[in-house]
């Protein structure tokens, strides 16, 4: 069986600017990888809905909830315009697509990144650092709307944590067993935060804001066989072993601030592979 071909981009945000060319229509690919800050709002599915026509992995950014009545009435209306289309919205949720298994989520941060010690000292101090903590509103009723806090992004990691851990196999050579019949076959992960601090491109010990764009997940990203991410405005293609020696590849397109910082290493046709 031919590999899947997975044209991966991230950090598109067209708030900063249009996109031109290529047309996503053009791409030689099988599945196009839209790992977060597409755009602002519904901003970033309206384009994908109208650029994409095959199959299309799109997980939420931070950006996404910029300015928003609330996260949860984004959801709302994001989950019903995809409904019936070819997009699968994922968060804390999997999807099959030629035979590869898609696990999608925005994975926020644990602010872990100085270790267990500094999470709290994090955690007190990002909160007037980030625009997060201005921008993104949670609660259902208009009486209970207030800011995201990092202790609700926290609670959103540990969620999307929770459920990678359980939808992951616990070891790679699992994923050539079957599961109710069906084969699992090569698990891709599409994440927005990145899983790992090597994605950073930085040395330790790392700033206060660099734990909202990182985690340390090596146990879990050892158990896929891909990881795509975005967030960091840093393109990366790295690959990490387990004890086995397994290979995970992990990877990130972003295109940044059109107009104010674009990313110089952004490839808008990058097309990657993954074994069936």
């Amino acid at each position: 069986m031919q590999p899947l071909r997975l044209h991966i981009l991230s950090d598109v945000h067209l708030e900063f600017g249009n996109w031109s060319r290529p047309r996503l229509r053009d791409i030689d690919c099988d599945v196009h990888i839209l790992a977060g800050d597409i755009g602002v709002g519904l901003q970033g599915l309206d384009w994908a809905l109208k650029s994409c026509d095959r199959p299309t992995i799109y997980v939420m950014g931070n950006h996404e909830f910029y300015g928003q009545r609330t996260v949860e009435a984004l959801w709302d209306k994001a989950r019903a315009k995809v409904a019936g289309t070819p997009v699968h919205l994922l968060e804390n949720e999997a999807v099959v697509i030629d035979g590869v298994r898609f696990l999608g989520a925005t994975l926020w941060t644990d602010f872990g990144l100085n270790g267990a010690l500094h999470q709290d000292a994090m955690m007190r101090n990002i909160g007037e650092l980030m625009t997060d903590y201005a921008r993104i509103r949670i609660g259902r009723r208009p009486s209970e709307r207030v800011c995201a806090r990092p202790c609700t992004t926290l609670a959103w990691h540990e969620r999307s944590a929770a459920f990678l851990d359980a939808a992951l196999p616990t070891e790679r050579a699992e994923s050539d067993k079957t599961e109710a019949g069906c084969k699992l076959g090569p698990t891709v992960v599409v994440t927005h935060h990145a899983p790992l601090a090597r994605s950073l491109l930085k040395e330790p010990p790392y700033d206060v804001t660099d734990t909202a764009y990182a985690s340390c997940l090596d146990d879990l990203v050892v158990r896929a066989d891909l990881w795509v991410h975005g967030h960091t405005h840093v393109r990366v293609d790295y690959t990490v072993k387990d004890a086995c020696g397994h290979k995970t590849r992990v990877v990130s397109n972003p295109r940044g601030y059109v107009g104010v910082e674009p990313v110089a290493t952004f490839d808008p046709k990058w097309v990657i592979e993954v074994g069936r």
